[in-house]
This record gives structure tokens, C-alpha cells and sequence, in this order.
């Protein structure tokens, strides 16, 4: 015989069993986040200030790691003269986002179950922004389920399957993405740029260091940066501008000015690699970038011809001129047979030429971050002070 009520339960009100869930979806946005600090007095009388943080280790293969920071501060009869003395405990690294930010997760829980030992400390989670690593996973596309654990959205809008989810938690997700719907899937446009994020955390965090020489050449390095950045946004705003103007007669002019700016940007790079900076990304980026020149010109001289406008034979010339270009220099990327077919039948398939997202997309997350950052950096802890934990 059955116990009483136990088959009375819809199955169907239950919540589902969690998926297998792999999927990884690697941060745009920045590089670093972290939980809230809490308060810890141990039998010494010594309080310690502990918070969780991870960071980017390694921008080619987008792994993380993991750390704890505790700063202890030793009691003293003198206020004015105490000690603190900033512990700064790995706890993995070389993981993906996903899993980094898991085990935050987890941390911040355990510190929110057990109120009497841990007393959380201002600034709270709401209050930090995009530092919080909550906010920092929902901008990347993340929504955390009824477990606390983050979970890849498929889509802006969708939800993973297999998991349940508090509907507080969804609308402050939505609130929260901010990702293209192009980069669900890891292979949009913006993930295919320069990691800027990369630099100017390292850089930033180097000029602020106590070292005179250390700090000013890292100053130098994001003002070189800065006028990198400003020399590709220069060749994409003279590449949108031919695209727009390429049936006009005489727009190679807007070319040639794409290709000047992007010169001064492959010396910005040479400048930075001289300060020890692994430009190999930026180089590769320049490099596309000079491509996207020839190829966008070949377009438009291609449209041209089939229109029958301007000196055909002038045109013919210049687009043949313009596609070994492209060629020889994709050659450096993929010097394949297929590589080379793929791009001559581009060039001449494409019903009119289109700058490439990944330019803009480049330009766009490089001014988002600059505005942004200057908050905590890693194994640094916010001026942290108590406050009274919510009912």
C-alpha cells in the first residue's frame, strides 16, 4: 500500500532535473568580476574582509581564474595604525567563464548561509554594477536558475531547457544582456576581434602600480592604445563611406584614406609590441582589416563594370590589381586552394560591398570599456564597510 498523499503529486509541477549543460558563452564585455565582500571576526579578534574574484588569464583561449582575497586587518590600541596584510589564495585557473563564475557562485551562498559568521559589507551586489558577477554573466548572456548556478542562454529571448528559474532572476537577466544576437553561438563578429579588454586591464592595473617607470610606460602604452583604436575607426568610417558612394564616379579616393589610417594603426601596434606588449591579435586584426580595403574596392569596381559606368578598361585594371592584393595577403591567414577560391568568388558574388560587423563591433566595445573601467581591479577590495544584512 502506498503512502498517504505520495501519489498525489502532479509530476508535471515538479521542476525539471538539470541537463547536462556545457555550453560556455565567453564574456565581450570585460574581463574581470567579482562577488560582494564579507566581514569575518575569528577567536583572535582579528577581522578579516573576504571576497571571491575572477579574471581573465589567457585572452587566446579565454580561460579564467579563480581567487580569494582576504585582507586581514590586525587589532592595534593605536586606530590610526593598524595593520592589514591582503591574502590572496588561487583557486583554479585555466577554466572556462562558466565554470569561473560557478564557483563565485558558490562562495557568495556560502557566505550568505551562515549570517552569524559572515556579515556582508557595503557595496552590495546592486550597487556594484557590472562588477557583481551576476550582472557581469546577465550582460553576457547568462541567467542564473533556481540552484544559483549560471546557464547560457541560446538566444537573447530563450531560456535553457532542462533547468527552472525564479522570475525575479529572468527579469533582471533581461534587464541586464546586453549581448548581439549574432554571438550566441561564440563565432559573431565582436568575438573575432582584439581582446582590448585584456590590455587595458593589465595596462591599468600596471599604472597604478607604486613603480614610477612601470606606471608611466603603462600610460604610454593606453594612450598608444587610444590612438590605435582612433586610427581604425577612421579607416571604418572611410569604408562606410564608400560602401554608401561606390557607384558615384572617382570614390577611390575614400579607400586610399582607409588604407593611410590603417597604416598609422599597424605603427601603433609596432609601437606597442616594443613596450612588450603580444600584439599578435592586433596585428592579425590590422591585417583583415587591410584586406577588407581591397576587397570592399574590388567590390565596388565590380559593381561598376557590370553597370557599365566609368572607363572600363581603367576599372578592369584596378580590380584585378585590387584582388591580387586581397589575395596575396590572405595568403597569410589561408594559403589554401579553397581559401583562394572561397575569396575570389566573394569578391565578385556579393550583390554590393558591406564593411565587415567585426570592425565596428571592435570600435564599439573598445569606447564601452574605456568608459567603464576604472572601478576595483583584481586583488584589490573595495572600500568596503558594514552594513545591516537584509531580512
Amino acid at each position: 500500500m502506498s503512502e498517504p498523499g505520495k501519489n498525489d503529486i502532479d509530476p508535471n509541477s515538479l521542476p525539471p532535473t538539470p541537463a547536462p549543460d556545457n555550453k560556455c558563452l565567453h564574456p565581450l564585455f570585460g574581463t574581470y568580476c567579482r562577488s560582494e565582500t564579507f566581514s569575518a571576526t575569528d577567536a583572535e579578534k582579528t577581522t578579516s574582509h573576504i571576497h571571491c574574484e575572477a579574471y581573465m588569464d589567457d585572452p587566446v583561449a579565454k580561460t579564467w581564474t579563480v581567487a580569494k582575497v582576504v585582507r586581514r586587518i590586525y587589532p592595534s590600541f593605536n586606530p590610526y595604525k593598524k595593520k592589514t596584510v591582503t591574502h590572496v589564495h588561487k583557486i583554479k585557473s585555466k577554466v572556462n567563464f562558466k565554470e569561473a563564475v560557478t564557483e563565485i557562485a558558490h562562495f557568495e551562498k556560502q557566505c550568505r548561509d551562515k549570517p552569524t559568521i559572515f556579515l556582508p559589507l557595503y557595496p552590495e551586489a546592486d550597487a556594484m554594477g557590472f562588477l557583481h558577477f551576476k550582472a557581469f554573466a546577465e550582460r553576457e548572456g547568462y541567467v542564473f536558475d533556481t540552484r544559483g548556478n549560471p546557464r547560457a542562454r541560446p538566444d537573447e529571448k530563450a531560456l535553457p531547457a532542462g533547468f527552472s528559474f525564479y522570475d525575479d532572476d529572468i527579469a533582471r537577466a533581461d534587464t541586464h544582456v546586453q549581448r548581439p544576437a549574432a554571438e550566441f553561438d561564440n563565432n559573431g563578429p565582436a568575438s573575432k576581434a582584439p581582446n582590448a579588454h585584456f590590455l587595458l586591464d593589465h595596462f591599468t592595473r600596471a599604472g597604478r602600480d607604486t613603480d614610477f617607470s612601470s606606471a608611466t610606460t603603462s600610460a604610454r602604452v593606453l594612450n598608444i592604445l587610444d590612438r590605435f583604436v582612433d586610427h581604425v575607426e577612421k579607416a571604418h568610417g572611410k569604408l562606410t563611406e564608400y560602401c554608401k558612394k561606390y557607384q558615384e564616379l572617382g570614390q577611390g579616393e575614400l579607400i586610399t584614406e582607409a588604407e593611410d589610417a590603417l597604416a598609422l594603426a599597424e605603427s601603433s601596434v609596432k609601437q606597442m609590441k616594443a613596450y612588450g606588449v603580444d600584439t599578435a591579435e592586433f596585428e592579425s586584426f590590422v591585417l583583415q582589416c587591410k584586406i577588407s580595403c581591397y576587397v570592399l574596392h574590388a567590390e565596388g569596381l565590380y559593381g561598376l563594370m557590370n553597370a557599365g559606368k566609368g572607363d572600363f578598361d581603367a576599372n578592369e585594371t584596378l580590380f584585378k590589381s585590387r584582388v591580387h592584393q586581397a589575395m596575396e595577403e590572405y595568403k597569410k591567414i589561408d594559403n589554401s586552394d579553397a581559401g583562394m577560391k572561397t575569396l575570389q568568388n566573394m569578391i565578385v558574388q556579393m550583390p554590393e560591398p558591406k564593411v565587415p560587423d567585426a570592425i565596428g563591433a571592435f570600435i564599439s566595445r573598445y569606447k564601452d570599456t574605456r568608459k567603464e573601467y576604472g572601478h576595483a581591479q583584481p586583488g584589490q577590495a573595495a572600500k568596503d564597510k558594514p552594513r545591516p544584512p537584509k531580512p
